[in-house]
């Protein structure tokens, strides 16, 4: 039997919202071309439906199958941090843009000299380009009767120099090698996909909530997705390449970069979340084999409106985040409550200890249970067991105590780092939001596993494709292995001298092990005898790769 479930959103604490003018960006557009259907913001979030003149209508928008009227996801957003040398730390987040005024980590344009209110209006855009319109660009745009679109008539190749912009800001291709946009001479937007959805962000551009001071962090954001429904694991994801400019004077050290995403898998309160280490990606499924519908009464300037999302009924999706081309080095998941440990963030510092794997107190995630118990050992990852067999840590199996957890309304964030992010230097990763379905809520899981597998050797391919530097895999070298008790890693020429740490796993993604690497020797030495026989992964992490490899326990 299919529930129902009405509650006015304004005011109540799921999901908390209050209307009223946005202090930041307002423009909002949907990418069209795949499977997907989601509504892109300009405020460092993503996937919420806002009405006009910047009222909250707190809506999911992340709508797939496309035209389906069904949603995975509620709202999602971009969260970076990093500290200078003095320990102080500097954090830009976003999440549902909640208080009065509302809550913003990011403001529309480049960082420039003066950065008002005129600035973030004339940024305050998305910029929209197809495949299909560059290719007759290309072809007509100096034939008499040629009309330009106005996205690549306007793209913001270069920046306004007398406002201290950076001269170069969105891709494109430069037919006269001049580093001057002119469509008109045959330049045109540089573009992934079928169809893009570029904007630039800074966050530098009023008071930032959480409180931190501004990094004069420059972030330009490309949405894609591609019209191909032979591939349906690719026709099924929406791609999102972010890069990271530190156009400050702070060296910042320790930076993170984390993807946010509350997840509302149709009907919102039934769900579970989970992580796979191996693919580097986290994700959504149903807590049992049906999911209802949810008829949501919202409240406008003019009254009640009732809107009924459909949930996925029967054998119901899983929704992943992939990251196609860092390691994601920690994911955890937190309470929508106020609970000092693992609730909602407040203050900077919550946003960043989450992550990097630390609870709100400072207290590091560990293995097991709500992943609090400081008798447990420390854990990177929270819930990367494996729902399917039931192997490991999950909601399924959330030992100890043994026994599946209640599904209800999940949120999460996983991250990418350390990194050092000096004055200058930019940091650019791509993830990808791919929806897949099975025959059943666990089966779908499988599916989305084998879906991943597929974006991420189609991503691969599109670098190598596009002349891009195809991302090398590297092992670790290990001896002996098997081994039983003293494990050397000889590790390769390009993490010899760099910060580094060593973390060894197990089979259900249980950090037992882990130390930092002698900086000066290539070859480093673990004592291994206190691990139990059997087969573990070991990790060396440094701020520029990740790089792994199989070992025996003896």
């Amino acid at each position: 039997m299919k529930k129902a479930l009405t509650f006015l959103l304004f005011g109540i604490t799921f999901n908390a919202f209050s209307q009223g003018t946005q202090t930041h960006g307002q423009a909002k557009l949907n990418l069209d071309v795949s499977n997907i259907n989601p509504t892109i913001l300009t405020g460092g979030d993503m996937f919420n439906s806002f009405g006009s003149m910047g009222t909250v209508n707190g809506l999911p928008a992340f709508e797939v199958p496309r035209g389906s009227g069904k949603h995975t996801i509620f709202a999602g957003a971009l969260w970076i941090g990093g500290k200078d040398q003095q320990n102080n730390l500097y954090l830009s987040a976003q999440t549902y843009r909640q208080g009065a005024p509302h809550d913003a980590g990011y403001w529309p344009g480049p960082i420039g000299a003066v950065q008002g209110t005129a600035h973030s209006a004339k940024y305050d855009k998305l910029w929209k380009v197809s495949k299909a319109e560059i290719q007759t660009h290309i072809a007509d745009f100096n034939k008499p009767g040629y009309t330009m679109p106005a996205d690549i008539a306007n793209w913001p190749g270069n920046g306004d120099a007398a406002n201290g912009e950076a001269a170069k800001l969105a891709p494109f291709i430069d037919i006269n090698n001049d580093g001057i946009y002119s469509p008109a001479q045959g330049d045109y937007p540089n573009i992934n996909g079928d169809q893009a959805i570029y904007l630039i962000l800074n966050d530098n551009g009023n008071v930032k909530i959480p409180s931190s001071p501004s990094m004069n962090a420059e972030v330009h954001v490309m949405h894609y997705g591609y019209d191909n429904p032979a591939n349906a694991a690719v026709f099924n994801t929406l791609f999102t390449e972010y890069r990271v400019i530190n156009r400050g004077t702070i060296n910042l050290e320790d930076f993170y970069a984390g993807v946010w995403v509350d997840f509302d898998l149709g009907y919102y309160i039934d769900d579970f979340i989970g992580c796979d280490t191996l693919q580097n990606r986290f994700f959504v499924y149903n807590g049992d084999n049906y999911d209802e519908d949810t008829i949501f009464t919202h409240q406008t300037g003019t009254g009640p409106i009732t809107i009924d999302p459909n949930g996925y009924g029967a054998n119901p999706p899983a929704q992943s985040v992939i990251f196609l081309d860092k390691k994601m080095s920690h994911f955890v998941y937190y309470n929508n409550n106020s609970n000092p440990v693992n609730g909602n963030p407040g203050w900077a510092s919550d946003y960043y200890n989450y992550m990097r794997g630390y609870w709100k107190n400072g207290q590091r995630l560990t293995y097991g249970g709500d992943g609090t118990d400081t008798l447990n050992a420390p854990a990177n990852y929270m819930f990367p067991g494996n729902p399917v067999t039931g192997a490991g840590w999950s909601e399924v199996n959330n030992l100890p105590p043994a026994g599946s957890n209640v599904p209800g309304d999940r949120r999460g964030v996983g991250s990418i780092g350390p990194f050092n992010l000096n004055a200058g230097q930019d940091l650019k990763f791509t993830v990808a939001y791919n929806y897949s379905r099975g025959t059943s809520n666990l089966n779908s899981l499988v599916t989305a596993a084998q879906d991943a597998q597929t974006v991420q050797n189609f991503f691969r391919s599109s670098i190598v494709s596009a002349t891009k530097p195809e991302i090398l895999s590297q092992s670790l070298m290990l001896f002996p292995n098997p081994a039983s008790d003293l494990l050397q890693i000889q590790l390769p020429n390009s993490l010899r001298n760099k910060e580094a740490t060593i973390a060894i796993t197990d089979n259900t993604g249980r950090i037992v092990l882990e130390t930092k690497a002698i900086k000066a020797s290539q070859n480093q030495q673990l004592n291994i005898s206190g691990l139990s026989k059997g087969i573990y992964q070991v990790t060396v992490i440094s701020e520029e790769q990740t790089i792994s490899s199989k070992l025996v326990k003896l």
